[in-house]
Formats: C-alpha cells, sequence, structure tokens
C-alpha cells in the first residue's frame, strides 16, 4: 500500500485491488470493511494473517455432493461442475438434478461450499436476512433449497444450497447496455431500495432465524476479538462497543501501548455519549446489502429485468449513513480506472432519476448533524491504528491518526 499526503492507491473491488487515489475517508472504509479485519488474530500479540481465500476448502468430490444430496432427500446429479470462479467466502459448484418428481421443481441449483473464515455466522446471517426478505419484499433472489451452519456433513463444510437464477451477471453485460436499459435498470434499483428503506427497525446488527423459523436481530459479524457482537438498540450503543472494545485491544497488544496515554480521554468519550445521546441516536436504521454492485446482481437481457441480487452474507440492519461502505454501490464489476468513473457518473444519474421519483434514500443516508461525522470520523480512525499498528506497517501515518481521534473526541469534552 502506497500512501503519499494523505491519499492511498489502493481501494478494494470485489476480490481485487485497484489502483485510484482517495481520501483519508476512503482509506478508513477500505480498512473497516475488507482488508484488514480478515488478518488479524488478537488473541496473541502476534496478529495471524490469512487472507479469505486462503480458507477455502479444497475441491469437493462429486461423491460427497451426491452424498449431501442424498441427505437431503433429492435425486443423485445428473451433472455437476466447478466453474473457475473467484470468491472470497465459497467454493462454488453447479449441480444438474434429473426432471423428476423427486428434485421438486429445482433442476438446476448453486452449492456454495464455505471455507472457514467467519465460522457458522456469515451462513447464518445471510440465511435470516434471505427470509426476511422473501416475506417482507419483492426483491428476487434464488430459492434457499437447503444450508448447514456446521460442518459434520458429507461435504465437511457449511454451504448453502440455492435455485439457479436464470440471466446474466449483470456486470458481464454491463458494456453493451443502452443508455434506455440501464435507466430501467437503475429505477429497478430505486424499487429495491425503497423497499429496504420501507421498513425500519429498532436495533443494528445481523439477522438470524430463531428456533421457530422467525428472524430476529443478531450479532454482527465477528473476526476473532477485534469487531463487536451486538445487536445493539441505538447508534450511541453501537458507538460505545467500538471504543470500549478498542480500549480493551489498547491495553492488552503490545504494540499499541503508544495509544495507552489515551485511554483516559477514550474513557471520558465513552461516559460523554450518553449526554449526546438524543442528537447522535437521531439516525435512521435499515437493513443494507453492503455491497450492492453489479457482479452481485443477475440480469435478463430480453426483458431488461434484474432476476436476483446475489450475496447476502454481510447484510445487516445499519444506521443508514452507512448503508454503502464500500462505496461500491453501481460499481459495474469492471476492474479498470475508468470504471471508478463510470461510477460516479451512474451515481449522479441514480440520484436525479431518484430525486424525480420521490425517493428518500439519500435523505436518510446523511448524518443529521455534525457530533454523528465526529464520532464517526473518531471512531473510524481509532480503528485505523488499531488495525494497522500491530502489523507495524504505515508507521509513518500513525501517529496523524491518532491526532485526528484526539481532534474529534475533544468535542466531546473528552
Amino acid at each position: 500500500m502506497e500512501i503519499h499526503q494523505g491519499l492511498c492507491c489502493l481501494y478494494y473491488r470485489r476480490e481485487s485491488l485497484s489502483l485510484a487515489w482517495f481520501s483519508p475517508e476512503k482509506i478508513l472504509d477500505f480498512l473497516r470493511n475488507h482488508f484488514l479485519p480478515l488478518l488479524f488474530n488478537f488473541t496473541s500479540t502476534s496478529p495471524t494473517i490469512g487472507a479469505p481465500a486462503d480458507h477455502l476448502p479444497l475441491p469437493i468430490s462429486e461423491d460427497a455432493i451426491n452424498q449431501l444430496l442424498q441427505v437431503l432427500r433429492l435425486p443423485r446429479a445428473s451433472a455437476i461442475e466447478n466453474p473457475r470462479m473467484t470468491a472470497q467466502y465459497h467454493s462454488i459448484y453447479f449441480i444438474t438434478l434429473p426432471p423428476i418428481e423427486l428434485s421438486r421443481g429445482h433442476y438446476e441449483l448453486v452449492l456454495r461450499v464455505a471455507g472457514n473464515h467467519l465460522p457458522n455466522i456469515k451462513t447464518k446471517n445471510e440465511i435470516g436476512v434471505m427470509t426476511w426478505l422473501s416475506k417482507n419484499t419483492t426483491i428476487p433472489l434464488p430459492d434457499v433449497i437447503a444450508y448447514d451452519g456446521f460442518t459434520n456433513i458429507p461435504v465437511g463444510h457449511e454451504y448453502t444450497l440455492l435455485s439457479h437464477i436464470q440471466g446474466v451477471t449483470l456486470s458481464d453485460v454491463y458494456d453493451r447496455l443502452s443508455d434506455e436499459q440501464m435507466n430501467q435498470i437503475l429505477d429497478q434499483l430505486i424499487d429495491l431500495l425503497t423497499q429496504l428503506q420501507a421498513h425500519p427497525w429498532d436495533g443494528i446488527g445481523g439477522l438470524t432465524l430463531d428456533d421457530h423459523g422467525e428472524v430476529q436481530l443478531d450479532p454482527m459479524e465477528t473476526v476473532a476479538n477485534l469487531n463487536i457482537g451486538g445487536p445493539y438498540k441505538t447508534y450511541v450503543d453501537y458507538i460505545t462497543a467500538h471504543v470500549v472494545k478498542y480500549i480493551r485491544l489498547i491495553q492488552t497488544h503490545e504494540k499499541l501501548a503508544f495509544m495507552r496515554d489515551i485511554v483516559p480521554r477514550l474513557e471520558a468519550l465513552v461516559a460523554a455519549l450518553s449526554k449526546h445521546a438524543n442528537e447522535l441516536n437521531n439516525v435512521k436504521l435499515h437493513l443494507a446489502h453492503k455491497d450492492l454492485h453489479f457482479a452481485n446482481m443477475m440480469f435478463d437481457p430480453l426483458p431488461g429485468k434484474i432476476t436476483g441480487i446475489l450475496d447476502w452474507k454481510f447484510a445487516r440492519v445499519v444506521p443508514y449513513p452507512q448503508w454503502n461502505p464500500r462505496s461500491s454501490f453501481l460499481w459495474n464489476g469492471i476492474d479498470t480506472p475508468e470504471s471508478l468513473d463510470e461510477e460516479s457518473r451512474l451515481l449522479e444519474v441514480f440520484k436525479q432519476r431518484c430525486k424525480e421519483k420521490g425517493c428518500k434514500l439519500f435523505e436518510e443516508t446523511e448524518y443529521t448533524s455534525p457530533l454523528q461525522e465526529d464520532i464517526q470520523r473518531a471512531v473510524d480512525y481509532l480503528r485505523a491504528i488499531v488495525e494497522v499498528s500491530p502489523r507495524g506497517q504505515r508507521q509513518e501515518l500513525v501517529q496523524g491518526w491518532k491526532d485526528m481521534v484526539l481532534e474529534n473526541i475533544a468535542k466531546f469534552g473528552a
């Protein structure tokens, strides 16, 4: 990662890194949501490095897949294909079943076999989210045929078995779409986001199914001891959990010792947050996909319809200013510098069409007070320090980040 004068030339896109120049806020989005949280194990004083792809399962045999189908009382596959696809958390298998009654109307299936990064919780969350969506929205989704968040099964890994969605990945045909087709797609996305926005929530976190199959808020995804749990009733509760977590890490990790002199000020911040609760908690809570780019959309060119939204494993209920933390909304899935300019252009078109249709998406994605931005900025820089310093990297920037933490918490009298 090359950083000059506060600008960063690394930016996460799908499962790869692209060259571009971004502000410190983009750096923090990158740090907070993609790369570093997956590299560190804070249970020891030496971070354990391992990208998600390093934890993908070895190839699954056709015999094991057919054993799984048998357990699920489905017929033996007539064809199994393991396409060459890049995915961070899953190996993908396309399964064709014979057109017989035992197949229960599903003849083309997609088996996603998970690696051991974020065990169990990503599967539980995705199934919880998709179940809620299927009951409360008309957002197009694959059918969930079966799933298991544990590993004592024939394929030896947690998995989801989904119906195959007709169409092509939108990113694969994007460069052949007319302006009229693109506008139709944007209008469908307005409808999709409007549906998500129509349902308020009373807490922050992921979703899961209880013992009766009902959807409930659940802890958010965790990696080792870095991320917080939840769910949280308010934005103040959510932010407080972050700060308390980082205080504990600063107190226990030897490479964060240089931050211990400000622990009293961080503790004072925690005490002060409740005094500003009314102002800070004035934020909408909504379910967000968080990675809604064109590679996660299936599209049928003939009617011009989005036929499926994929990859809900990290969706969760969030303070709505954080609905698009990866800045990936409307990215066309083509990993070139030009794609970033195109994303910005599309976003402006989307905003205009959204305004014309009375969509209030962008009204609710704005912070409602400067203090909300101040505390989020403080927490972002604090997390950047906690994630980067144990690796001994970017030390020339860390003091500046520490100064930014102090500057922003001072606005709370800390």
